[in-house]
């Protein structure tokens, strides 16, 4: 493919966007979608979400300026079509910002749409406990603040400083969590490029006064979370601190900061290298402050600021750097091309799990080692190391794939061959190959362009007809029936619903306060009044959630989707025990029927799933003695 044949550029680019289609699948309200979800609706439709645990002690949307965007959106376009909109409008800016980021990195086109190819299929999960990725397939803040702020580093490199700060400060005010690394970042960039920028380290101890005057937030400077604050924190966000982080994703770490470093070890000194190096610094500095003021420190602000998530931008340039740093190895003489492969077998490993990052990261450093040290080797040995290595690169891809193949397989067994395909081209081997035909086909002929060119339309418009992949119950939260909910009629005002292991449908159909949900113990880091109120209801749901997890850890070996469905449902005694308590729920929605006969019924539309009856039953109907 020529830079100036425009089109194989669009051939190129619908590909890419396939394909990221088909590794970003839409699941609706799941993860942290439904904590902001929530505050949306607690500033517009939903008022009485006040009393709910995650907001009642206060919430840290406090910080951000999201729910008040998503207000009117809501409020004019609807729930779906605003997160949709949303979504792909973040989408089309991050990789617009990142193909402007790789035409200052390297001139050459093919390195752009090899790196965008690499950003939109490479594994994109950083940090603990495989919980945050850039670029998700649901809204948060976070959908607002990754662009604004990779655009803000394209400024930084144009030199426009004004640009920069104002990007950023948009991102700030979408999620500060998010925009503190790229801030950190760039002040350590411009002293690279001059020292006056040090003076900026005379503000800090402003940062101390104000903590000393109690003026919040910096107040949590001097604090600590006290025992039963953190061990109520440990237990429901352990993923936060990186000493319960598995060696695996610490492993994660220290891949994405060894690609960085690599690539500028072979690239000039310019201002994309200054960049490089200071996202290295930062992630580090980053990290180490984390180790100490949080994991043994506890203190109170620096955990809740989640420094650890500097990690974000470092894996997100390692990966998209993956495809320019291959081919600059591959190019070496010697043993930089045993090198080049064993850094595949890492990436390959990394992208399923880093289950073998103990072996494969370091192959790699003694590939590396090897080729700086042995300057001339034989070619016996060099073609005997490619091959080998690619064998076990091969080997690994085959193992994943059958298993996951294994997975969907039991999973859904209704599902086609068209979604096992997409499946399968989401891997990145077969996506990079995929790739490769399509531009290879494209350079023949004009035959070869038209037939390109249609086939990458093909893949697109297969990647969006298949990209909702919702529940039928996501469905309905985000798409609700004109027609009141049939539970509303039989809730008062302020009454507490139990909806077992769901969070989104109390809030997003009824409009009531959880009465409990592990996902509101996200609120337990920001706020202790959380915590007070959030820890003596776990402790009351401590049985049925640890039946639950021995249900589910049962019909996930035996592989029984009966058994799995009906893990969600408690036994009649542990809702029995729970409404006897002093601080039991006022209304319980539940997937299935007790003795009691309930005072409403519902069913979801159904489209994908199987039939679902949802009872609502008052926890009075469990506590009344029968005559």
């Amino acid at each position: 493919m020529t830079a100036t044949n425009p089109s194989c550029r669009l051939t190129a680019l619908l590909a890419i966007l396939a394909w990221w289609v088909m590794a970003h699948p839409y699941e609706g309200l799941w993860h942290d979608a439904v904590l902001y979800f929530g505050q949306t609706l607690l500033h517009s439709s939903a008022p009485g979400l006040s009393q709910d645990v995650f907001f009642s002690g206060g919430s840290q949307d406090r910080y951000s300026i999201y729910a008040h965007v998503m207000v009117p959106l809501y409020k004019h376009l609807g729930r779906i079509a605003t997160h949709v909109g949303v979504l792909t409008g973040s989408w089309l800016l991050l990789i617009g910002a990142m193909l402007a980021l790789l035409r200052r990195f390297d001139a050459s086109e093919q390195i752009h749409l090899w790196g965008l190819l690499a950003f939109a299929v490479m594994s994109p999960t950083y940090g603990g406990g495989n919980v945050f990725r850039f670029g998700e397939a649901f809204v948060t803040a976070r959908s607002f603040a990754e662009p604004l702020l990779l655009w803000s580093l394209v400024a930084l490199l144009d030199g426009r400083r004004l640009a920069a700060v104002a990007l950023q400060l948009l991102g700030l005010s979408f999620h500060p969590l998010m925009a503190l690394p790229v801030i950190s970042l760039s002040w350590c960039y411009l002293v690279e490029t001059d020292r006056q920028w040090l003076w900026l380290l005379a503000t800090l101890p402003a940062a101390l006064v104000a903590a000393l005057a109690g003026i919040p937030p910096w107040d949590g400077l001097l604090r600590t979370y006290d025992p039963y604050w953190w061990s109520l924190f440990e237990t429901s966000a352990d993923h936060l601190l990186i000493g319960n982080w598995s060696l695996d994703e610490q492993l994660t770490v220290l891949l994405d900061v060894a690609i960085l470093i690599a690539v500028t070890r072979l690239r000039p000194k310019d201002a994309w290298t200054r960049l490089i190096l200071a996202v290295v610094i930062t992630t580090l500095a980053f990290i180490g402050l984390t180790i100490l003021c949080v994991d043994f420190g506890r203190s109170v602000m620096l955990t809740q600021l989640q420094l650890w998530r500097a990690h974000w931008v470092a894996h997100l340039l390692a990966m998209t750097l993956t495809p320019w740093l291959l081919a600059k190895l591959w190019q070496l003489d010697g043993l930089w091309r045993a090198s080049a492969c064993a850094l595949g077998l890492a990436l390959m490993n990394s992208h399923f799990g880093m289950d073998h990052g103990k072996v494969t990261l370091p192959l790699w450093g003694l590939a590396s080692l090897a080729a700086w040290r042995v300057r001339k080797p034989s070619r016996t040995v060099v073609w005997l190391a490619c091959p080998c290595i690619l064998l076990c690169t091969l080997g690994l891809i085959a193992y994943q794939l059958d298993a996951m193949l294994q997975q969907q397989g039991w999973q859904f067994p209704t599902a086609g061959w068209n979604d096992r395909f997409i499946e399968v081209a989401a891997i990145p081997v077969v996506a990079f190959a995929g790739f490769a035909a399509l531009l290879r086909v494209c350079s023949k002929s004009r035959v070869g362009v038209w037939l390109a060119l249609s086939l990458s339309a093909l893949l697109l418009f297969t990647a969006l007809t298949h990209w909702d992949q919702r529940s039928d119950l996501a469905r309905t939260i985000e798409s609700p029936s004109a027609h009141e909910h049939p539970f509303i009629a039989h809730l008062p005002a302020k009454a507490s619903v139990y909806w077992p292991n769901q969070l989104a449908p109390v809030w997003g159909l009824l409009g009531h306060p959880s009465h409990f949900s592990q996902q509101q113990g996200a609120g337990v880091l920001f706020n202790r009044d959380t915590a007070l109120i959030y820890g003596p209801r776990r402790e009351a749901y401590r049985l049925i959630d640890e039946d639950r997890k021995s249900c589910r850890t049962g019909a996930l070996m035996a592989r029984d989707h009966v058994a799995l469905a009906g893990c969600d449902m408690p036994s009649q005694g542990r809702l029995e025990t729970l409404c006897q308590q002093a601080d039991a729920p006022d209304f319980m929605a539940l997937r299935g029927r007790l003795k009691p006969e309930p005072l409403a019924t519902w069913q979801p539309p159904q489209r994908r799933d199987s039939p679902q009856t949802f009872a609502l039953y008052a926890c009075s109907q469990l506590t009344s003695k029968e005559p």
